[in-house]
């Protein structure tokens, strides 16, 4: 008596990892039929409750006669199987005993090796050209540069991998004072910035965002922009960001969860600011790398480089977040003045994963929007 069922069905088999749950995830998104089995007792709010079959262990006698019918009971049309000692065995026994059954992609070995390789591959191609970014200037070693890659990747934000080498190659010539980042997200930049302040021996870290839709409306982009702010759990923002950090935590590291002008007005007086575990963290209040990714539209961009570029350091560097951005032209309108208002300061300017980066040296009599 044939007992399959009607449509034909993909199985995870052991849904016992994150892998097994991240295949679920994007299964679900397309709708595709799943199937969910494993040989040992897991967590059943992992995939939201749903049933995981119970099957033997590879290795005992009941598994291939209770994988057949598990096969042919559910229409079994494809495996992901997220375990190298699974996929191992489901090489060699599909063909004999499940013909006509698809097994997934390489093994979950072979696509860590690629990955792999893929990292390093964009490491290589990026730290390339990183000496051009650094003009003469130590740039990291490969491994460096792969390593901060995969640790900012793991972190959600919309700063390209261009951007953050960028990044890595102008801290080498960055002088030593403060670093300073205007928006902060769930903080995937923060993380590199606190990487290179100690890297390089620059300074201590002050992150500005107070993760509230009120300060995160874009008035200057469509409304379909604007309205990106309302999906937003803001106290979710705040925890994430600290929980990324929170493997890199230190004595020089503190956040003030303020508007910009306000947090400036601390920065500025000399006021204590403080680290979660509240330590005192000693800003210099001189500025060696800022980083403004705050609010984009033009008056919010502008007011924050007018107040933040007052305590740059001659040799410092501003990092202006989406000079070059689709839903706005707040950012690349700053961008513009200060080229032309700062024109004689300006020691290096470059464009990089839309990203403008300027060094200034000192002030000159002509003054400007710093």
């Amino acid at each position: 008596m044939n007992t399959r069922a009607a449509s034909p069905k993909t199985l995870i088999f052991p849904a016992v990892n994150r892998l097994a749950t991240d295949y679920w995830r994007a299964a679900r998104l397309v709708g595709e039929p799943l199937v969910l089995a494993a040989s040992v007792a897991g967590d059943a709010t992992r995939f939201d409750g749903q049933t995981v079959l119970r099957l033997p262990m590879i290795h005992e006698a009941g598994f291939d006669s209770g994988f057949r019918t598990l096969i042919e009971k559910h229409s079994i049309s494809r495996i992901f199987c997220p375990v190298a000692s699974v996929y191992s065995h489901l090489l060699t026994w599909i063909p004999e005993h499940g013909p006509g059954v698809e097994l997934l992609g390489d093994s979950p070995i072979r696509r860590q090796v690629d990955q792999h390789r893929e990292l390093m591959a964009q490491a290589r191609c990026l730290r390339s050209w990183m000496s051009t970014c650094a003009a003469g200037a130590e740039v990291l070693p490969e491994i460096e540069v792969a390593g901060l890659l995969r640790q900012a990747g793991l972190v959600h934000g919309e700063s390209s991998d261009e951007k953050l080498a960028a990044m890595s190659a102008i801290a080498a010539s960055a002088p030593a004072g403060d670093l300073v980042e205007i928006g902060a997200l769930m903080g995937r930049t923060a993380l590199v910035l606190l990487y290179l302040a100690r890297r390089y021996q620059i300074g201590p870290l002050l992150t500005v965002d107070p993760w509230q839709a009120a300060h995160a409306i874009h008035h200057d982009s469509p409304a379909n922009i604007g309205r990106l702010v309302d999906e937003w759990d803001y106290e979710v923002l705040a925890e994430a960001f600290f929980v990324n950090l929170a493997p890199w935590s230190g004595d020089d590291h503190a956040h003030l969860r303020l508007p910009s002008d306000q947090a400036f007005a601390i920065y500025a007086d000399g006021l204590p600011i403080a680290t979660r575990a509240s330590v005192a963290v000693p800003f210099s209040r001189r500025i060696a790398i800022l980083h403004v990714d705050g609010n984009h539209d033009h008056a919010a961009v502008k007011e924050d480089c007018e107040l933040w570029l007052s305590r740059l350091l001659p040799g410092g560097w501003l990092i202006l977040d989406d000079y070059q951005w689709a839903h706005g032209d707040g950012p690349r309108r700053v961008g513009d003045e200060l080229l032309e208002t700062c024109r004689q300061r300006i020691e290096r300017a470059f464009v990089c994963g839309k990203a403008m980066f300027i060094r200034l040296g000192a002030e000159s009599s002509q003054g400007g929007m710093v």
